[in-house]
């Protein structure tokens, strides 16, 4: 019998002392990370713990009891949560432990310590730690985010988007032009959402946009915003909670304001106390009890071993606007001001506008910068998808409407906005001799256009083969090499197992589709210039490509549908042996199948002639651009940022993990420090800077990605399957294009 590991055998090979590693197993957060994540890692190695944080695979005791920690008990929505719980858990067999921490996240982190070996599971509400804090957290009991997500964790949330744009479009139609967000406590992450929804609610509907920043949540938090929003008044305001619009309510009909004659006034919560003030309080139905019971039981179900072998899956809520009297049906407005103005700090502060399609990555990179450009105001507008995104911007631009200083967008998108005249050429001699070494070659080739500069990249996005290895290993299958042994390994699988494929061919957009193309050396198009496509869609490489992947397809090699959803892959884990794909798919499949970890590797993708020749591809990968007609000034605030934002390594040392930055020697230099990834167990790094030596630089995107994209969903994807002839629809294909390339104005060839 294996005698057991203890914590002096883990201490020894730490080279640490056993109070510290007695320290990192059960109350985290008391040691460094660094040090805390490498005594859980060598008691793992020793089989101290298992995958599920118990030693020997052993369940430890149940306790019986559950805990929530919230903010504030002062708060109805929070106090509702902790109830309801508490009634939920009770009908499960589960007590529950309540800690208020008083909105402190020192204090919130000294109540982890405290409960973590007194309970089975921990409910965070609105938690104001940090993302490696509440890693560290999950590690040894099972947690639960509220009103706060991370990718990868069990969540319940409750989307707003919805009913904020729902609440935006009542009151642009009634009158309403302008609105004023007062902000709750900076370290929320709900705060931060709703200001964001506001944000792009505001800039879909041409409505003004200002924020008072950092109100306390409560009624006298609005009595002191008062003063804040008469500064700049405008015509409707939403506050983060319904305790701070009534606050605000009040002291507004004190300063000689009528509601909601001469302000409309929206909340947050739903809370009882809203339908007794007069007016009644229009509000966001944040839907507390629900959120609670679906936390409760996700919760509970979390505390058993299959639960921890699974995808944590988030839960997401609808809310709902309730509209009541404190909106003005019949809004005559008075404001004056620009469609963009906010309250600035100071004479000499710039506020910038920063579209993108996500944000809850990049914060923490965005505030840093901030803290240390005092005088640069990042204001993000959040388009929520790439596609939304490019879709957002183009709209405005197509109808000569006022577009974001700032745009982070897929560098297969740069080339259409950058031929429309929207982007700022940030071309130079110094740009390109001083920015130009720091950046990866391919990523840095394609921010160009027509010989010009349009943006400067974020990240890498280079293709590898990921593969399971067990599962090749149970066919008797290789790594393939080519793509010939390929089809000849993906034929044998399939005739053994039809519910399983040797790849995937993702159609979730054309991206993934041309990546063979480009991998295989081949160009459908070549543009010269920033006025002539010549088209070769018909080249016998071409066709010979496009024929490739229908006869993948025929003998069931490959199978083509959607692969992920923007958080998850959607295929069942084991349908795919392998997928070659952008190596930020990475992050993907670990979130995706906890229970494969270790059983993913990566290799470099198959050639299509000769392996040492093989060439790779992009899939995705992004550029921060500067819209065109910035004054100068504001033009140098907005490339200071872009600068920062992409290549400084304190905002690269501040990126979400799993991403891959385009900074040069990014990923030699994580190769060089031998780092392993923990999902892979394998130093990944080095094969993506083997594929990043090999990206295919000769391959053009063409400057309307809108609708070559369309015309892919039209026409090829729904021949991507079984006998569909998909490479039969190349000359089709090419008739659109060639069609619409000239309605645009470009010299078609």
């Amino acid at each position: 019998m294996r005698q057991k590991t203890t914590i002096y055998d883990i201490a020894k090979e730490a080279g640490v002392s056993p109070s510290t590693v007695s320290r990192a197993l059960s109350q985290p957060g008391r040691i460094s990370a660094k040090t805390e994540f490498r005594i859980r890692r060598i008691a793992e190695q020793l089989g101290y713990l298992a995958p599920d944080g118990d030693a020997d695979g052993d369940r430890l005791p149940s306790t019986g009891m559950m805990a929530v920690i919230v903010p504030t008990l002062r708060n109805s929505l929070y106090a509702t949560i902790a109830n309801t719980l508490q009634r939920r858990l009770e009908t499960k067999g589960y007590g529950l432990i309540t800690l208020d921490t008083d909105e402190k996240p020192a204090v919130e982190r000294k109540a982890m310590s405290y409960v973590m070996r007194n309970v089975d599971g921990v409910a965070l509400v609105s938690s104001r730690l940090s993302e490696p804090d509440i890693r560290r957290i999950m590690l040894v009991k099972p947690v639960i985010l509220l009103n706060r997500t991370i990718p990868g964790l069990a969540s319940v949330t409750v989307d707003v988007a919805g009913a904020i744009d729902d609440a935006a479009r009542r009151l642009k139609e009634s009158g309403h032009s302008s609105i004023t967000y007062l902000a709750g406590p900076a370290g929320s992450w709900s705060n931060e959402y709703r200001r964001r929804a506001i944000r792009a609610a505001a800039f879909r509907y041409d409505m003004t946009y200002r924020v008072v920043r950092e109100c306390d949540p409560n009624l006298s938090g609005g009595t002191k915003a008062v003063d804040q929003y008469l500064v700049r008044p405008t015509d409707a305001v939403f506050a983060f909670n319904d305790s701070l619009a009534a606050g605000f309510i009040a002291a507004a009909r004190r300063a000689g304001l009528r509601i909601p004659e001469d302000v409309s006034v929206v909340g947050f919560d739903n809370i009882e106390m809203g339908s007794l003030i007069t007016p009644t309080l229009s509000t966001i139905d944040m839907r507390g009890e629900d959120m609670a019971k679906a936390a409760a039981d996700a919760l509970t179900k979390a505390t058993t071993h299959e639960a921890s072998m699974s995808r944590p899956e988030p839960i997401s809520l609808d809310a709902r606007f309730t509209a009541r009297d404190s909106i003005n049906p019949h809004k005559r407005s008075t404001m004056k001001l620009g469609p963009y103005a906010e309250l600035t700090r100071s004479s000499d502060t710039i506020v910038l506008t920063m579209l993108s399609n996500a944000f809850n990555e990049t914060m923490p990179r965005l505030n840093e910068f901030m803290r240390t450009h005092p005088h640069i105001v990042i204001d993000p507008i959040e388009g929520r998808t790439q596609e939304n995104t490019l879709a957002l911007y183009w709209e405005r631009i197509i109808n000569h409407r006022p577009v974001p200083d700032i745009v982070n967008i897929e560098r297969t998108a740069l080339p259409q906005l950058a031929a429309s005249g929207a982007l700022q050429d940030i071309s130079g001699k110094h740009i390109e001799r001083e920015i130009g070494p720091l950046v990866d070659r391919a990523a840095w080739q394609s921010a160009h256009y027509a010989g010009k500069l349009y943006g400067i990249p974020g990240d890498q996005s280079q293709t590898v083969m990921f593969y399971r290895h067990d599962l090749m290993e149970r066919y008797g299958l290789q790594v393939p090499a080519t793509w010939d042994e390929f089809y000849e390994e993906g034929v044998r699988l399939h005739t053994r197992n039809p519910g399983r494929y040797l790849g995937v061919l993702d159609t979730t957009d054309v991206q993934h589709y041309l990546s063979f193309f480009r991998m295989a050396g081949t160009k459908p198009w070549v543009v010269e210039g920033d006025s002539t496509i010549r088209f070769q869609m018909t080249d016998d490489r071409v066709r010979f490509v496009a024929g490739f992947l229908q006869q993948c397809l025929d003998d069931g090699v490959l199978c083509a549908e959607p692969l992920w959803d923007n958080r998850y892959m959607l295929p069942a884990s084991g349908k795919y042996l392998t997928v070659t794909y952008a190596n930020w798919l990475g992050k993907i499949l670990a979130a995706s199948y906890p229970a494969d970890k270790g059983l993913w590797k990566v290799a470099l993708p198959p050639g299509f002639v000769d392996p040492s020749q093989t060439m790779t591809a992009e899939i995705g990968g992004s550029t921060a651009a500067i819209s065109a007609g910035l004054p100068p000034v504001r033009q140098h605030a907005a490339l200071t940022f872009i600068r920062w934002f992409q290549l400084d390594p304190t905002s690269i040392e501040l990126r979400a993990p799993g991403g891959v930055s385009a900074a040069a020697g990014y990923v030699e230099d994580l190769t060089r420090r031998g780092t392993v990834d923990p999902y892979f167990d394998q130093s990944i790094y080095d094969v993506y800077a083997k594929s990043a030596a090999r990206v295919n630089r000769d391959w053009d995107n063409l400057p309307f990605f809108s609708q070559l994209d369309a015309e892919f969903t039209r026409l090829i994807a729904p021949a991507l399957r079984p006998g569909g002839r998909s490479d039969d629809r190349l000359d089709e294909w090419e008739r659109r294009l060639r069609l619409y390339a000239t309605s645009q104005g470009f010299t078609v060839k």
